[in-house]
């Protein structure tokens, strides 16, 4: 992610100067977000919630709602910014909208907080 904020900004140095600030007033926009879930992502383990922020998004999943917990490695879009995850299944939920990814930088020690807080967990996996 970084490589494309450089990549982007960057280009703005090949183009004629007369085009430079059309480019940098269309691609600003993309830099900010791009840097935005670069800096300002995390999770939370908080009183009865598990709070995700990924740059301007975010998600709470109360403890008590989650049935699974598993270790995975995958590449599929959720709240996570790499593929080494933590797998998190809802209750009461289907697969695709149950189903939460997140990414912490010591996901070992963080699925242990986390199964510790859960207390209607039907399986856990590492």
């Amino acid at each position: 992610m970084w490589g494309t904020n450089i990549l982007c900004l960057g280009m703005a140095f090949t183009l004629p100067q007369t085009e430079m600030i059309y480019y940098v007033l269309a691609i600003a926009p993309i830099v900010v977000i791009v840097t935005w879930i670069m800096l300002g992502s995390y999770y939370e383990l908080r009183e009865d919630i598990l709070f995700m922020r990924l740059g301007p998004f975010f998600g709470r999943i109360k403890y008590d709602n989650i049935k699974e917990l598993s270790l995975k490695t995958n590449w599929l879009s959720s709240m996570a910014m790499s593929k080494e995850r933590i797998e998190i299944k809802e209750h009461n939920k289907g697969k695709m909208m149950g189903t939460t990814y997140i990414s912490p930088v010591d996901r070992d020690e963080f699925l242990e907080a986390l199964k510790r807080r859960c207390h209607k967990l039907e399986k856990t996996s590492n």
